[in-house]
C-alpha cells in the first residue's frame, strides 16, 4: 500500500503582510516619523519669530542646561515620579492582598477601585481643584467642621505642597491599574505552597515574605518600571490641576516644555523633550536589568 503525503495548504505569504502592513504604516506615521523630527529640530533654533529654521547642533541643550528653572522642574519631576511610584505599589499590593481573597464582594471591589483608571483626566481635574478649593473646598470645609481648622491649607497655591497634591490625584486616579498587575501575579501562584507552609505551621507574615514576595517580584518590577516611567512623563495631571504653579513650584519637565512650545521655541522645547527622553532611558535600562536579575533569584 502506498500512502499519500498529506499536502499541507499554507497561507499566501501576502495574508500576514496585509495584517501587517498598515499597524506599521501607523508607527511610522503618528510616532516614528514625529520623534524622529523632534531629535532634528532639537538641534535647530526653529521657533515663531523667524520662518528660517537653522541648524545650530548642540549649543540648544548648552542654553537649556544653563536655565535655572530646568533644575527646578528636573527636581519637581523626580518628586514626583518616586512619590507616586512608592505610594502606588505599596497601596496596590496591599489591595491586591485583601481582593485576593475569597470575599463575596470582591468582584465589586475590584471594578470600584479599577474605575478611576478609565475616567477622564480634566473631569477629575476639575474635580479635585473643587476638593482642594482653599476657601469652600470639601476638604478644608470637613476639617473646620470636625474643629480641625489649623490643618486646613491653601493646597494648590502652597509652592510646598502643590506637587504633592498632584501627586494625590494621580495616586487616586491609577492605583487601580497597578492593583490588577499584583492581582494578575496573585492569581499565578499555586495554592500547593500556601497549603504546605500552613502544614508547615507557617503564619501568613511568614507565607507573604517567602512565598507571595518572592513570587510576584516579575508584577513587583513591571509596576515599579511602569510607574516610574508614567511619573517623569506626567503632563495632564499637573496641567489641569496647577499649570505649573504657584509660579514653577509645581513644574515639571513636560509642563516647562509645553511653556516654552506656547511662547514659540519650538526647537527649544524639543530639546526638553529630547533630554527628558534620553533621561528616561538612563534611568529605566539600568532599573529594569537590576530588577530582573533579582527576580531571577527571588523566584
Amino acid at each position: 500500500m502506498t500512502i499519500k503525503a498529506k499536502k499541507i495548504r499554507r497561507s499566501p505569504i501576502h495574508y500576514p503582510v496585509a495584517f501587517i502592513v498598515p499597524a506599521l504604516a501607523v508607527y511610522l506615521l503618528f510616532f516614528f516619523y514625529p520623534s524622529l523630527s523632534g531629535f532634528y529640530y532639537a538641534l535647530t533654533n526653529w521657533n515663531s519669530r523667524s520662518t528660517k529654521i537653522t541648524f545650530i547642533g548642540f549649543s540648544q541643550f548648552l542654553d537649556v542646561l544653563r536655565n535655572p528653572t530646568i533644575l527646578l522642574a528636573f527636581k519637581n519631576t523626580m518628586i514626583y515620579s518616586i512619590t507616586i511610584t512608592v505610594v502606588k505599589c505599596v497601596l496596590a499590593l496591599l489591595l491586591a492582598l485583601a481582593l485576593n481573597a475569597k470575599i463575596k464582594t470582591r468582584d465589586a471591589l475590584r471594578a470600584i477601585y479599577f474605575a478611576p483608571a478609565i475616567l477622564n483626566i480634566v473631569a477629575m481635574g476639575l474635580v479635585f481643584k473643587g476638593l482642594l478649593n482653599p476657601s469652600h473646598g470639601f476638604i478644608n470645609v470637613t476639617l473646620r467642621d470636625l474643629g480641625l481648622g489649623f490643618m486646613a491649607r491653601e493646597w494648590l497655591v502652597d509652592s510646598r505642597l502643590a506637587i504633592y497634591c498632584t501627586a494625590f490625584m494621580e495616586i487616586w486616579r491609577a492605583t487601580g491599574i497597578s492593583m490588577a498587575i499584583f492581582l494578575a501575579g496573585l492569581q499565578t501562584i499555586p495554592n500547593d505552597y500556601f497549603e504546605a507552609a500552613t502544614i508547615d505551621g507557617a503564619s501568613g507574615f511568614s507565607k507573604f515574605i517567602n512565598i507571595t514576595f518572592p513570587l510576584l517580584a516579575p508584577s513587583i518590577t513591571i509596576n515599579v518600571i511602569l510607574c516610574l516611567i508614567y511619573g517623569l512623563r506626567m503632563f495632564e495631571v499637573i496641567y489641569y490641576l496647577t499649570g505649573g504653579g504657584p509660579g514653577d513650584a509645581s513644574q515639571v519637565m513636560q509642563t516647562l516644555a509645553y511653556k516654552y512650545m506656547g511662547q514659540g521655541l519650538f526647537g527649544y522645547s524639543a530639546a526638553i523633550n529630547v533630554m527628558l527622553i534620553v533621561f528616561i532611558l538612563l534611568i529605566t535600562i539600568p532599573l529594569l536589568k537590576l530588577m530582573r536579575g533579582r527576580d531571577s533569584k527571588m523566584v
